[in-house]
């Protein structure tokens, strides 16, 4: 075959190998040994600072010291004559390569690990390619790795820890070995090495290199543009367990390229920036392979800079290098190369190209050895989605779609073509068309840039946001504005603020635009459209990049720094210094001891407020900015209360024991203010003629079935279902029975849908509907709650005071007996409480302390026991536990449970957990319910009388899913990896959970999983002929649960 530039032609030492495939790589090592035994494969400077040089002969001899280790330790077996043998070491690069080629010499499969890995993501990878024999380094932190992974790791043999050979091992022992038997042919689509990702998004995932990947690899020199062979590759900063250090094998066997390399010591020489710049001259190395990081230090530092020239290239691969710092190493001679690939094809660029292009930097040529396919994306031209097809000269390592009837890989990556040279790409980004923000939400930037458009002042809206916390958008007035005319940019946006708060009512929070974010398109610029006649996103956001950067600096700018901590913080100047923030973030500014979030402040604008204080209090040297809550707007909601906390905060006496003891006193004082002047009842002679029941909240899952329930009950003449206003009720109440698998006849006479707000007059219902209410209903069930656990307990108050309100609807009842009143609670009202919680009024406010939600139910509770001790009113507190999937396997997706699945299944192991599980199905929860309104008992609670452990459960889950269970603190850990990944809070869920699953404790089998009291349930199950009769969780359960979260497409098959 004919290549455009052969290698090694006329050199002195190297005898190029056959290259059509008839030799693998460990027979080419010995053709090498034969036929270039002079030919330097390593180059290093040892202590003494003594050039040394390896040859293929001698390096051979390693190779083979390194398969005679091997095969003395590792015998094939029947059933697995070509065993896998991994490496998880500290070593130098010889010792490594040296090893890996001693397996491939011996027969064997070579699997690098990389170190940085997890203990339980080690296991799997030595699962998942049923690995039982794994060389390890002597070093503490290898040994204590591997010691762990094989605790872990679930393989039918045991796992052997075998020692890692030194560079003396294989370089030092005497000539006369034991002969190797000769080498074992191989067919090219064997495997040979096993490498693995990075696991990003999960576990890591294998991927195998056969002999033929291998042969193709090494032949990409081949179609570069200059012959490799004798020259030195410094790859001091390549880690040899990473596809950048893999390939040095074929590119030296095949090429003839020497590298150069940290002299051979235990514990390895630790790559800097430094070190690999000294390592890499100090060898005369002619090229150079690194990570952007290591050039963008070395081109900050002069002295680096000037030498960097003496490189013929210098290679970068594994990252984007900064424009400043490529443009700067151009400027300055330097010659330097992108490397690009995934570790299922290799390299795909021509390795190496004589010079950048002229084009610029950082666009690359693809090698001609692959077969690419670049898809066009629709209304974004000049970017391409790549695929790669099977060909003679490639063979991606994962072939996962066909393309023109050929095998291919699917990559996520989309590149950009060059306008003018369409040989010249770069990378574009990862195929995704939303805006992905900085906090892992999404923002769907079509309805809202819809809705802008309805304003004749508007012709086209672009939205943009990729990678930073908010969104923006770029205006095109109908009418050319110059942006830098001041007055006309004010008046325009006066006449659009009202679309975009439009926008806003309609937007997820995390998508709403603040004025500060609006950017007007300048008149100069050129506007490109679709043929559709809409701007081209992309191109437009590239055209005013340069704005989009200072719009952001310049909110920065102006709703942070320049906000002036006051130099003093006493009461008066705190106050004035959090009133100036809050003004620049809320459109109706409160009072300063009005709650912000009853003022409409939503978690955007929180966050505003909280960055703009922590910037202004950065440069005050007595505050600790340490010390400061990340949630401390939510626990501080109104201004006085932010002004208090700078005060204490600035003095130094903030402490979680006087946070605690405040935030009790809050607790009280609200049910000293809303436990005073209950109205007496005032009975009337006439009883009610039928049954009519008020529930609140009842487009939930539990009030949804409450109410399918109560409907169906021949004694009930009237469901009122009472929610706050939103969009259409009974779209909201027909969408929650169907999610549910509740049969539910809306039209039923027996069933009046509701608006209003308890803490309006009348309940913002018509005097008429408040009267029949009034004069029909004979039971209230308070369902209705916020739960949310960020805010604090005065942003609850409102729904606190709601609770009062019916406390006095009930009262002014003219029945002969006050409605009962039944109000559902939490189990998380005993949230420091350990043992057995009892059916009972909890009397000590530390008990629920610690959540808004939980001291907001305490303090509704202890209102209502007030009540009853004062008042004719005889009210019903019911603590459900857990809540399981309904009948038909429905269940919240935002509660932990599910979450925690969604985030196994992403993550590719179950964990572990110890406790019971007391939970109750939320249908048969809502029949609980109702039996209960006629109890005798005050207080009850929901919760399975025959619970089942936890991990019985997990165990049904792990074989229904086909992913395994690991060690709680394996899965956490896995967790916890996940969390710091790029968008990590958009795929998995529990990323937003993390401290929920950080606050796992093991527990007993007789008590609760992930939570420390065990509810008491006498009175709960003695009223409650549902929860009596209810069987235990089981199969059954399990499967309707994962049957309805595949079906919404939660998890996957």
């Amino acid at each position: 075959m004919q290549f455009p530039t052969p290698q090694g032609l006329n050199s002195p030492t190297f005898a190029q190998p056959p290259l059509d495939g008839s030799l693998t790589l460990p027979e080419i090592f010995e053709h090498h040994a034969q036929h270039s035994p002079d030919h330097p494969l390593f180059h290093y400077v040892d202590a003494d600072n003594v050039s040394q040089t390896i040859s293929w002969s001698r390096a051979v001899e390693a190779f083979h010291n390194a398969a005679r280790i091997i095969l003395d330790q590792v015998k094939p077996g029947s059933s697995d004559p070509r065993p896998v043998v991994a490496i998880l070491a500290s070593a130098d690069q010889i010792t490594y390569f040296s090893v890996i080629a001693g397996i491939l010499r011996a027969g064997y499969q070579a699997f690098p690990i990389s170190p940085r890995n997890s203990e339980v993501a080690v296991a799997h990878l030595l699962r998942s390619t049923g690995c039982t024999r794994v060389f390890v380094s002597a070093d503490a932190a290898m040994q204590k790795l591997a010691k762990a992974a094989a605790d872990t790791s679930a393989v039918e043999e045991k796992l052997e820890i075998l020692a890692m050979p030194t560079f003396e091992d294989l370089f030092e022992r005497p000539d006369a070995i034991a002969p190797l038997p000769p080498v074992e042919k191989h067919g090219l689509d064997e495997p040979a090495v096993i490498l693995h990702s990075s696991g990003s998004t999960a576990f890591p995932k294998t991927i195998t290199f056969t002999y033929r990947i291998l042969m193709e690899s090494g032949l990409i020199p081949y179609y570069g543009q200059f012959d490799i062979c004798g020259e030195i590759l410094s790859v001091h900063a390549v880690p040899m367990f990473h596809l950048m250090g893999v390939v040095q094998l074929p590119w030296t066997t095949f090429a003839g390229l020497a590298i150069s390399v940290f002299p051979p010591a235990f514990p390895p020489v630790v790559p800097t920036p430094d070190r690999v710049f000294d390592g890499a001259v100090a060898t005369q190395s002619t090229l150079m392979f690194c990570v952007p990081a290591f050039l963008e230090s070395w081109a900050h530092d002069p002295a680096r800079l000037a030498s960097l020239k003496q490189f013929k290239t210098v290679i970068f691969a594994g990252g984007p290098l900064q424009p400043a710092v490529g443009d700067m190493l151009v400027k300055n001679g330097v010659n330097i190369a992108h490397v690009y690939g995934l570790t299922e094809t290799s390299n795909l660029t021509m390795f190496l190209p004589k010079s950048p292009p002229t084009e610029g930097w950082d666009y690359f040529y693809f090698s001609s050895h692959a077969d690419l396919v670049f898809a066009p994306l629709e209304d974004n031209p000049g970017v391409y989605h790549l695929l790669a097809k099977k060909c003679d000269t490639h063979t991606p390592a994962l072939l996962d779609t066909v393309v023109d009837g050929v095998k291919a890989l699917r990559s996520n990556d989309l590149l950009f073509r060059h306008p003018t040279n369409p040989n010249l790409w770069k990378v574009y980004g990862r195929q995704d068309d939303q805006i992905m923000h900085s906090t892992g939400e999404k923002t769907n930037p079509v309805p809202i840039e819809a809705i802008l458009l309805k304003n004749p002042e508007i012709k086209y809206a672009v939205m943009f946001g990729r990678s930073k916390f908010h969104a923006g958008v770029i205006l095109f007035p109908a009418e050319p504005i110059d942006p830098t005319d001041i007055q006309r940019v004010i008046e325009f946006r006066r006449k659009v603020w009202p679309t975009v708060e439009e926008a806003n009512r309609f937007a997820p929070t995390h998508s709403r635009i603040f004025k500060e974010m609006m950017l007007i398109a300048s008149p100069s610029k050129p506007i490109e459209l679709t043929p559709k006649g809409t701007p081209r996103r992309q191109a437009m956001i590239d055209l005013y990049e340069n704005e989009i950067q200072e719009v952001y600096a310049a909110v920065d700018e102006s709703s942070q720094t320049h906000l002036t901590a006051p130099e003093d913080y006493d009461p008066s100047s705190s106050l004035e210094f959090v009133r100036s923030i809050v003004a620049e973030v809320m459109v109706e500014m409160p009072g300063d001891d009005e709650d912000i979030f009853q003022h409409g402040c939503d978690s955007l604008q929180a966050t505003w407020i909280r960055n703009s204080i922590l910037h202004a209090l950065r440069n005050s040297a007595r505050i600790n900015i340490k010390a400061v809550p990340s949630t401390f707007v939510y626990s501080h909601p109104t201004l006085r209360l932010l002004a208090d906390m700078l005060v204490r905060l600035a003095s130094g006496s903030v402490s979680k024991p006087e946070d605690v003891t405040r935030r009790i006193d809050v607790m009280e004082a609200m049910v000293q203010k809303y436990a005073q002047g209950f109205p007496q009842h005032r009975a009337s002679s006439e009883g009610p003629k039928m049954q009519a029941v008020l529930v609140t909240g009842t487009t939930g899952a539990l009030g949804s079935h409450v109410i399918a329930q109560l409907l169906a009950l021949p004694d009930i003449s009237t469901v009122y279902a009472f929610n706050r206003p939103g969009s259409d009720l009974r779209a909201r109440q027909r969408d929650s029975c169907e999610t549910n698998g509740i049969n539910i006849q809306l039209d039923s006479p027996k069933l009046k849908l509701l608006e209003g707000d308890l803490n309006l007059p009348q309940f913002g219902l018509s005097q008429e509907d408040m009267q029949t209410i009034r004069k029909n209903v004979t039971l209230i069930i308070h369902n209705a709650w916020q739960v949310n656990f960020n805010i604090s307990l005065p942003s609850m108050e409102p729904l606190v005071a709601g609770t009062r309100k019916l406390i006095d609807f009930a009262l002014a009842s003219p029945h002969p007996s006050a409605p009962r009143l039944l109000f559902v609670s939490t189990a998380g009202v005993f949230k420091n409480w350990t043992g057995t919680a009892p059916e009972e009024p909890i009397t000590d406010a530390r008990t629920s302390v610690g959540l808004g939600y939980s001291e907001s139910k305490w303090v509704a509770e202890t209102i209502l026991e007030l009540a009853a001790q004062q008042t004719a009113l005889s009210p019903i507190i019911v603590r459900p536990g857990q809540l399981s999937g309904a009948a038909n396997g429905a269940w919240n997706t935002t509660d932990w449970f599910p979450v925690l699945l969604r985030a196994s299944q992403l993550l590719k192991h179950l964990p572990d957990l110890s406790g019971r599980a007391s939970w109750v199905p939320i249908h048969v929860a809502a029949s609980a319910l109702i039996e209960m309104c006629d109890s005798q008992d005050r207080y009850l609670h929901i919760t399975h009388p025959r619970p089942v452990l936890v991990n019985d459960i997990i165990s049904l889950l792990s074989q229904a899913l086909g992913i395994p269970r690991v060690p709680y603190s394996e899965w956490l850990a896995s967790l916890e990896a996940d969390a710091v990944q790029e968008f990590a809070a958009s795929t998995n869920p529990a990323v937003r959970l993390l401290e929920f699953f950080r606050s796992y404790q093991e527990v007993s089998d007789e008590q609760e999983a992930f939570f420390p009291a065990v509810l008491g349930n006498t009175y709960g199950i003695r009223t409650a002929s549902s929860l009596q009769s209810i069987a235990p969780l089981s199969a059954l359960d399990v499967s309707a649960w994962l049957s309805y979260l595949r079906q919404g497409g939660y998890i996957s098959e």
